[in-house]
């Protein structure tokens, strides 16, 4: 649990409002484009997720934790010796690329140090040890950039260690509990070992018709999720003129929050109902969160709408992660579910974001964009409940993952 928490200390939150009020371009419209691709860096570069599965094959889980760290934790350190916004982005769009890696890994040890039938609330324990470590740091980060500008130049190197000293603590967790170790074939260089993890995707979706509905609900969401991340900083700064610790605390801190109440009680909710309802469930909160998003006219209203957030995530966090883990039906196949769902995370953050800001730029208006992601909310949650419906009605097929959401099953 604690290494859990410190390696979630995460400050890529931040980038945006460093390039809205201290790395953009003076021109407000080249500004909102900057701000677009530091924020939808992090989605999109998920889609490497896939190959960090092939990785994560090839490697002993102790050296895996090395390669993340030089991946994901040493560029996050590194964001805060960036005088421009181009170097602030290369540092960024690097640590955006490592953090993919975390996923995979993630699957494959929540399999390995907790029981089949607590997942929920092992998940949800984890995850509140993360969000009180994420609060206390949004709330003082935010009021120290507000008095002192250039505190995010020993922030993001703190906190780039505290997640070293975490990982360390997971490496002696896995040595101390003897977590096998499943080797892939050695590391080759022909071009079929490069595109192999890519077919091997295609493969899964063909195959496994309720990993691939599944898939579709929440790529679905994601096209939502990814249109509100986009607009985000720039309602907050251009629309409600706030700043870094009005945002920090409205936004970040409001969500998790939310989250650290209701993540308990969503993980009992999944133990009970499996992943699929509960992200059904998830996907109908979450529907206020844009049409609140286009209502806001200050502070009062963007904290409305994150509790809103924050609630719905909480749920959310559950089917994302243990949706795959549930599905894949075996421990072998859990590392490579989590990087396939992660890796589609970064096609809809490819696409969506970019939506999003062309929908603001064409309509010079915030509510448009926003309800057409509320639509989208909607539409998951339907597509989710449908596919529990079916789920309902037969039992799975060879091949097609287990029957979830029954109290059997859990």
């Amino acid at each position: 649990m604690a290494s859990h928490a410190l390696l979630t200390v995460n400050a890529m939150w931040l980038v945006p409002m460093l390039v809205r009020l201290r790395f953009g371009s003076a021109d407000a419209g080249i500004r909102d484009w900057q701000t677009f691709v530091v924020t939808a860096a992090v989605p999109t570069f998920m889609v490497f997720s896939i190959f960090w599965h092939e990785l994560l094959r090839r490697l002993t889980t102790r050296q895996y934790l090395v390669a993340y760290i030089l991946a994901a934790v040493v560029p996050l350190g590194c964001l805060g010796l960036a005088q421009t916004y181009t170097q602030l982005l290369l540092l960024h769009i690097v640590a955006a690329a490592g953090a993919g890696s975390w996923t995979p890994l993630s699957g494959k040890l929540l399999r390995h140090f907790y029981s089949d039938r607590h997942y929920g609330r092992a998940y949800g324990v984890l995850n509140v040890a993360a969000l009180v470590t994420g609060i206390i740091s949004v709330y003082a980060v935010g009021r120290w950039l507000e008095a002192q500008p250039d505190a995010f130049r020993v922030f993001l190197p703190a906190a780039a260690a505290v997640q070293v000293a975490g990982a360390a603590i997971l490496a002696y967790l896995v040595v101390r509990t003897r977590m096998p170790e499943e080797q892939g074939e050695g590391a080759g260089r022909s071009w079929r070992q490069v595109v192999e993890p890519v077919l091997r995707l295609g493969s899964v979706l063909k195959t496994d018709r309720t990993f691939r509905r599944y898939e579709i609900a929440f790529m679905t969401y994601g096209a939502a999720f990814m249109i509100c991340d986009a607009l985000l900083p720039i309602l907050a700064t251009t629309g409600l003129g706030m700043r870094y610790e009005e945002y920090a605390h409205s936004t970040q801190m409001m969500a998790r929050v939310a989250m650290l109440i209701t993540t308990m009680p969503m993980g009992w909710i999944h133990d009970r109902i499996g992943p699929v309802r509960t992200s059904g469930l998830a996907f109908g909160v979450l529907v206020l969160y844009p049409l609140l998003l286009a209502a806001a006219t200050g502070m009062r209203g963007l904290s409305m709408a994150s509790i809103v957030w924050g609630v719905g995530l909480a749920a959310v966090q559950m089917g994302w992660m243990l949706g795959p883990v549930v599905l894949a039906g075996s421990r072998e196949r859990v590392p490579q579910y989590v990087a396939i769902h992660a890796t589609l995370v970064g096609l809809r953050g490819i696409v969506f974001q970019c939506l999003g800001i062309l929908l603001y730029k064409l309509t010079g208006s915030f509510t448009w964009p926003l309800i057409g992601a509320a639509v989208l909310f909607l539409h998951a949650c339907a597509q989710m409940y449908a596919l529990q419906r079916d789920l309902g009605r037969q039992p799975a097929a060879a091949g097609s993952g287990p029957v979830v959401g029954s109290r059997s099953n859990q």
